[in-house]
């Protein structure tokens, strides 16, 4: 097997080869093991839960993963009981049109369709479960609202080359959080993970937390039997090694990674993580059997740099945006036994420039001088259009009355804390100025006569106000752009506009159980895999909400076939 040469499967083992379950001699046995316990973890755990079986869930930190950094967002659709509350009009044919320009053929439309039927029903258990959503709405276009609403259009449907396939409908789900903790905007995905966790807890799940799952187990027909997991069996150990990763986190937190001292601080995070991974050596093994099957659902990859740049080196310059474990473990796992990993290259990359809206009401050009994009499509779509076929580089051009509306709009609390001060420290810090076009295109190293053209050409369109714009741009967001200027590297490798990224790739399944398929199509018995783990329906073009969707909708699904229901 290839793969498991790489220096990136450094953590993750060959299988153990058994001839059977009577052959190991288990710490622990139960109906279903999961390994990663996130969004799609414990979505699996709990529908299995409510199926009868018995669960054990492993996660190699303390669980939560990806899921609670999200923005608290849930991708849902085809007349929510959320929707219907805040008079939103949408169908599960109208949801699925619009989504089918988003996941193109990634997956079947056979299963494209079932998660749009069953999109009201996710929003009702995930509401009898104990998470809480709101139902004011934000009508324009946002990459996040303010924290007063929480139903917005998180994805293209505003733009005008998404309206024609389908009629926009507001589809980002936002949980329920106390409007002042929503201003801050950090770790909001609690909101939605937490109440799930509580629930499954209450209904038996064994949860072991700082449990590194290494080790798939197989029998010689290549079924899997269950895990070898790494876990600290001396508390203090585990209380000491928990402290240092917290100094770490905390070491990383004191700036953002676009000032000046950050790598200071992060050197000394690194140091201390050192000391961290020390103790790891001095874990125990604990073998645990899994009667009836595997999940693994333990994130993307985008935290493993060996990965990123072997399968997407296009985005070595992004910032990370995950957790820890986002190693790529999960994946990692799955090949081990034979199972293919799909779409590795497809990485999200999140070029948000609203708010402020005045931002997107400028124009953006490439190393050419010329436009590419809608400026105000999701940020994501911006990101990849910019990353895959604009060498990664990209400048916002604005006039002085649209940065000084774009002030306004980020001000007052009118927009979140990150979004206003990324938007002041790219106006005050970052922004090139010139009184003339000419003078800003030799500032920015671009072509003079093609930034000329470009004005002008985007001029003519905002004057005319009759739909001719050359990429739909709507005609109220084109505004006519005069001196001074100004200009804004906000390119891959920007130093004060940093481009997060996630992974979409993963493992194949089959769509209909969640079992992981190898090299030929075939079935890896007994083992599944949710989430980032597996090719599903975000794993294309990623919009707000819909991977946390998918791990709600993936690991349920799989769940009732490992339950057979």
């Amino acid at each position: 097997m290839e793969q498991i040469k790489q220096n990136w499967f450094s953590s993750v083992e060959a299988p153990m080869q058994v001839s059977g379950r009577d052959a190991v001699s288990w710490d622990a046995s139960t109906d279903l093991v999961v390994v990663g316990f996130g969004g799609a973890g414990v979505a699996t755990a709990l529908q299995s839960l409510d199926n009868g079986l018995s669960v054990i869930a492993l996660d190699k930190f303390a669980g939560g993963g990806a899921t609670t950094i999200n923005g608290a967002v849930v991708y849902a659709g085809s007349g929510t009981s959320v929707q219907k509350e805040a008079d939103i009009s949408d169908t599960a044919d109208n949801m699925y049109n619009y989504l089918k320009q988003e996941t193109e053929d990634i997956v079947s439309d056979e299963t494209l369709k079932d998660f749009c039927d069953t999109s009201p029903e996710m929003i009702n258990w995930l509401q009898e479960k104990g998470v809480k959503f709101g139902a004011t709405v934000w009508h324009k276009k946002t990459s996040y609202p303010g924290p007063e609403y929480f139903v917005y259009h998180s994805d293209n449907s505003l733009a005008m080359s998404y309206k024609k396939h389908a009629t926009p409908a507001a589809r980002g789900h936002r949980a329920y959080v106390p409007i002042e903790e929503g201003r801050k905007a950090t770790n909001l995905g609690y909101s939605i993970f937490n109440p799930l966790k509580q629930s499954a807890l209450d209904k038996g799940l064994s949860l072991e937390t700082y449990h590194e799952v290494r080790q798939l187990v197989v029998n010689d027909n290549q079924e899997v039997l269950g895990v070898m997991a790494l876990y600290f069996d001396d508390e203090k150990l585990l209380k000491k090694y928990q402290k240092l990763k917290k100094r770490a986190e905390r070491l990383l937190m004191v700036l953002p990674p676009i000032l000046p001292g950050y790598t200071f601080f992060a050197r000394r995070a690194m140091a201390v993580l050192e000391k961290a991974k020390a103790l790891e050596a001095k874990r125990s093994r604990k073998m645990i059997e899994a009667k009836k099957g595997v999940m693994l659902s333990a994130g993307g990859f985008i935290y493993n740099a060996d990965m990123v740049n072997h399968y997407a080196p296009k985005y070595n310059a992004s910032l990370p945006l995950g957790t820890e474990g986002d190693d790529g473990s999960g994946i990692r796992l799955g090949q081990s036994v034979g199972g293919k990993a799909d779409n590795m290259d497809c990485i999200s990359a999140w070029r948000f420039i609203n708010p402020p809206l005045s931002f997107g009401r400028g124009f953006i050009v490439n190393k050419q001088g010329k436009r590419f994009i809608d400026e105000l499509v999701y940020g994501a779509t911006l990101g990849v259009e910019m990353v895959e076929n604009q060498d990664g580089k990209g400048w916002l051009i604005l006039d002085k009355k649209l940065v000084k509306a774009a002030l306004e709009e980020v001000s007052g609390g009118k927009a979140l804390n990150f979004q206003r001060d990324l938007a002041r420290l790219n106006v005050w810090f970052a922004a090139v100025k010139s009184p003339t076009i000419e003078g800003l295109a030799d500032k920015l190293s671009l072509p003079a006569h093609a930034l000329k053209a470009q004005l002008e050409t985007y001029n003519k369109a905002a004057r005319a106000q009759n739909g001719s714009d050359e990429f739909e741009k709507s005609d109220d967001d084109l505004v006519e752009i005069t001196g001074p200027f100004y200009g804004i590297d906000i390119s891959l490798d920007a130093k004060l506009f940093p481009c997060p990224a996630l992974t979409l790739g993963g493992l194949k399944i089959n769509e209909a159980t969640g079992q992981v398929l190898d090299d030929k199509g075939g079935v890896v018995k007994g083992l599944y895999a949710s989430g980032r783990n597996a090719i599903g329906v975000s794993s294309k073009n990623y919009v707000s909400g819909l991977s946390v969707a998918d791990c709600i909708f993936s690991g349920r699904r799989a769940a009732q076939h490992i339950s057979g229901h």
